[in-house]
């Protein structure tokens, strides 16, 4: 017997099991099908569940994960960058690289998602250090081989407490004049801040981040005295949206975290490799540049990997609404599994037993919407003159933020596209 009449018996045996069901229990069981579909192309679940599930494709990016443990792995206090476009798959390239360097079973290796951890919008020098000194200070506690009760290893908690979340102290500042009816000093209590003086090049270390230095220094000694190196992976970062913004806050924590040999993996705005003539390798050992997966460059049936590998094809979406589904992606991994699990909502609104092209161009159409709304004239503007062109001139705000917000996508330094789900949305002009 072939493969398809295999396949067709199976089918045809699944048929005749449902016609014998009734109504109710039909409903119940296409609302299962569904809800299975639904659940495994979560485009919001959190990577860690995914990668758990085993939903995640390993390989889809080569061996890029492998190539950044590799080099926290062998180069203690090595530092490496991973930029690429937003939802490319930076967060699961983390945790996988976490993974590997975790199974050695000579590493530990933190990941922290410094967005979950402070308000970026206020984040500055130290915050990163704060991170990092609280989840080493959980992970010595959780690990119950080094003795966190001792003096020391309390004083570097609460320092590094302190130092995350703030403390009150008090300064008495007596008054200048005599007091000759009491022996008790007039005067006032108050804080007070000491700035730097110096204005170097590469700025001098913060007197804060100082303070914080040997607290962090205890800790990690402890942790790499029992033969364990220790590297932490921040995520988040590429939502400083600047790179001036995003190298002054790193600048004085990741300066630290070299000196105490801590490998760091941190994900960094695309906008550092577009900078004001800065090379950004100077600063680091190895900056990782994630490009999407352009599907009119071969990439399609990598995308259809992704796909089937979270049983989106098993047996609700079809071989050429796949297709439709990759091309409108444009290669953006986020928005691949958003697409084909919204073409999912509108064939089971409409009452179909499969995902059909009507209900995929809904779903496509709802995309496009999403990255249509509040764009102005002028980003209007700029977005048919890239269409045309076929160039971005990331140097000006408003077209890097179109970059940012993913409304145009980057597959190499001279290739940009507008979002194909978008550009069919965006109104014509007869002026330009």
């Amino acid at each position: 017997m072939t493969a398809g009449a295999a396949t067709a018996g199976i089918l045809g045996h699944r048929l005749a099991m449902v016609a014998t069901l009734s109504k109710t229990e039909q409903a119940a069981l296409r609302r299962e099908r569904f809800r299975e579909y639904m659940r495994k192309l979560n485009p919001t679940a959190a990577a860690r569940a995914a990668i758990r599930e085993g939903l995640v494709l390993k390989d889809l990016h080569g061996s890029l994960f492998r190539t950044m443990a590799a080099r926290a792995d062998l180069e203690p206090g090595s530092q490496q960058l991973l930029v690429g476009g937003t939802g490319s798959g930076k967060t699961t390239e983390l945790l996988l690289a976490q993974d590997w360097l975790s199974e050695r079973g000579e590493t530990l290796c933190l990941y922290i998602d410094i967005s979950a951890e402070t308000d970026l919008a206020g984040l500055n020098s130290g915050a990163l250090l704060a991170g990092f000194g609280l989840h080493l200070g959980r992970s010595v506690t959780e690990d119950g081989s080094l003795n966190d009760n001792e003096p020391e290893f309390k004083s570097a908690k609460r320092a590094i407490s302190e130092f995350a979340y703030g403390t009150t102290k008090s300064l008495f500042v007596p008054d200048d004049e005599d007091n000759d009816y009491s022996n008790l000093p007039e005067g006032r209590f108050a804080t007070q801040t000491i700035p730097g003086k110096l204005v170097l090049r590469f700025p001098a270390w913060l007197r804060d981040v100082q303070g914080i230095y040997g607290p962090l220094e205890k800790l990690t000694t402890a942790v790499q005295k029992r033969g364990l190196d220790v590297v932490v992976i921040f995520d988040g970062l590429d939502r400083l949206i600047s790179p001036d913004k995003f190298l002054a806050v790193v600048d004085q924590d990741l300066r630290a975290l070299r000196r105490l040999g801590v490998a760091v993996i941190a994900v960094a705005p695309q906008s550092v490799l577009y900078g004001d003539g800065r090379s950004i390798s100077e600063h680091f050992e190895r900056v990782h540049h994630m490009p999407l997966l352009n599907p009119e460059q071969g990439n399609n049936a990598k995308l259809k990997g992704v796909l089937a590998h979270r049983g989106g094809t098993a047996d609700l979406l079809g071989p050429a609404e796949s297709d439709l589904i990759c091309a409108a992606s444009g290669g953006v991994l986020r928005d691949l599994i958003a697409l084909a699990r919204d073409a999912g909502e509108a064939a089971y609104i409409a009452g179909s037993d499969n995902i059909l092209p009507e209900h995929t161009n809904t779903a496509i159409k709802q995309l496009g919407q999403s990255y249509l709304r509040g764009l102005g004239p002028e980003q209007l503007k700029t977005l048919r003159r890239l269409h045309k062109e076929g160039s971005c001139d990331v140097a000006s705000p408003s077209s890097f933020e179109l970059l940012a917000t993913g409304r145009v996508l980057e597959y190499s330094p001279t290739d940009f596209k507008v979002h194909p789900a978008l550009w069919p949305l965006v109104p014509t002009s007869p002026n330009e």
